[in-house]
């Protein structure tokens, strides 16, 4: 990651830069915005989960992973580790410095946004997993980010408030993570709450992390070859 930057880019310099456009042109002003660009990014920043298992293949080294007698679990969980300290780096940065020059104002606990933090790229990363289990290769993959992305963080609410939305897109919104983790920025954001107060969206957040991890497990194959190249 340090020759090769762009993850960072993606979830951490990019929308900062965009924050200084939107942070109080979205309808709840920072406190919209600021969770919003973070969740957008993160979710297509997911490509990146994907990027560390293709280019294995590209590089002709998966087979040395698979005869190396490394365990498959030793693989995926060395691969994630990484990338979820850079998921959550975003977290701890955007917050912070949007409190600071983008006038986030918030008094509720810290602990409790961090819990909600947490939860959420526990989902992000579970759910890239998934993708990537599911994919041939990158091209599919990122196709997929790109609609996913775009579905989840609009559907729940990170560009514009759910209430504004059709009656039957409010029906479906609490489906996407996005939703849940707005309810729990919310909640301490703007209402000034505890821990307490955003237990069940991050158990809720935790329950959609531990069903893509599950999933991920049942159909992951350490045989099946991916694409990196088109």
């Amino acid at each position: 990651m340090r020759t090769d930057p762009w993850v960072v880019v993606i979830l951490i310099i990019i929308p900062g830069l965009l924050l200084a456009f939107f942070s109080d042109g979205l309808v709840g002003g920072p406190a919209q915005a600021v969770p919003g660009m973070a969740a957008l990014f993160g979710f297509f920043g997911l490509s990146a989960i994907g990027i560390a298992f293709y280019r294995d293949h590209s590089w002709m080294t998966w087979d040395r992973l698979r005869a190396s007698g490394t365990r498959p679990i030793d693989v995926v969980v060395g691969k994630l580790i990484p990338l979820s300290v850079v998921f959550l780096a975003q977290y701890a940065l955007l917050f912070p410095l949007s409190w600071i020059i983008f006038d986030l104002d918030f008094h509720g606990s810290i602990l409790g946004v961090a819990l909600v933090a947490i939860a959420l790229v526990a989902v992000e990363v579970g759910f890239g997993l998934l993708l990537t289990v599911v994919c041939s290769g990158i091209n599919q993959l990122n196709a997929l980010i790109s609609i996913a992305a775009l579905l989840l963080v609009g559907v729940g609410g990170a560009l514009s408030p759910v209430g504004s939305f059709p009656g039957w897109v409010q029906a479906i919104a609490p489906a996407s993570p996005v939703y849940w983790s707005f309810k729990g920025f919310q909640r301490v954001i703007v209402d000034n709450g505890s821990v307490g107060d955003v237990l069940r969206p991050v158990g809720i957040l935790l329950a959609m992390a531990v069903g893509c991890f599950v999933l991920s497990a049942v159909l992951y194959d350490h045989e099946k070859r991916k694409s990196f190249f088109a």
